[in-house]
């Protein structure tokens, strides 16, 4: 009999919260739904034209993706969290970034936290200044873990920790990232998308309880660094 996985259900209320007079709010994706009102200026299986729209190829899409830093600066916080605890490293995916992209662009004139409700894990980021780094967008959510019991594996009352458990969850081991400035200086908007994607009920990020004990010895994903020699990041 196959099992059917659900994810876990999460508010879509932001946590807000104000450092130095400036607005960070997140928010991790729930259960994925679809859109009760169709677009209508969009076209279903292909353009204007009725011709069939072809998908972008890896090169095209890595070119979309103009920041070589910002790739290799995403990658490496969520690793500084995911490796410490033994879990297999996150590598990135241009089409998950490319799918990031597309939703970011639809916050452009709100930066409001709406999850995509797509395929793929997502955490949310809204911050009010103009520029915020990866590492800084990845330790504000990492910084969840304060407020998760792996034992109980759940969160602490009236706390978020879904963005942390996306970050650390075991099967999740590609990632995608897009940033956006919202218009009208709303501040910088960002997007991570994750597959396969985690947070499923009664599934625990770790995979099992090996590493339940190490949970608590994670240290956060200091400002990122370039290094020596940059790895060269798998593509898929």
């Amino acid at each position: 009999m196959a099992t059917t996985r659900t994810l876990f259900p999460q508010s879509l209320a932001a946590a807000l919260a104000i450092f130095s007079l400036l607005f960070i709010a997140a928010s991790a994706q729930a259960i994925p739904q679809q859109n009760s009102k169709p677009r209508n200026n969009i076209q279903k299986n292909g353009n204007a034209n009725g011709k069939p729209r072809r998908p972008p190829t890896t090169a095209e899409l890595a070119k979309k993706i103009k920041s070589a830093s910002f790739v290799k600066e995403v990658v490496s916080a969520h690793n500084a969290a995911r490796v410490t605890i033994g879990q297999t490293p996150m590598v990135w995916n241009y089409t998950l970034a490319y799918f990031a992209k597309q939703c970011a662009k639809k916050r452009l004139n709100d930066c409001k936290l709406i999850h995509s409700y797509g395929p793929y894990g997502e955490n949310l980021f809204w911050g009010g200044k103009s520029h915020w780094t990866p590492s800084e967008v990845v330790k504000f959510w990492v910084e969840e873990k304060a407020y998760y019991d792996p034992k109980s594996n759940t969160c602490a009352t009236g706390q978020m920790c879904g963005h942390y458990t996306q970050i650390v969850w075991k099967d999740s081991v590609r990632v995608g990232c897009a940033r956006i400035n919202c218009y009208n200086g709303k501040g910088m908007y960002v997007i991570c998308s994750y597959d396969p994607p985690g947070n499923y009920i009664n599934e625990h990020p770790f995979g099992d309880l090996a590493n339940i004990d190490n949970v608590n010895k994670i240290a956060l994903p200091p400002l990122w660094k370039p290094p020596v020699v940059a790895p060269t990041l798998p593509v898929h």
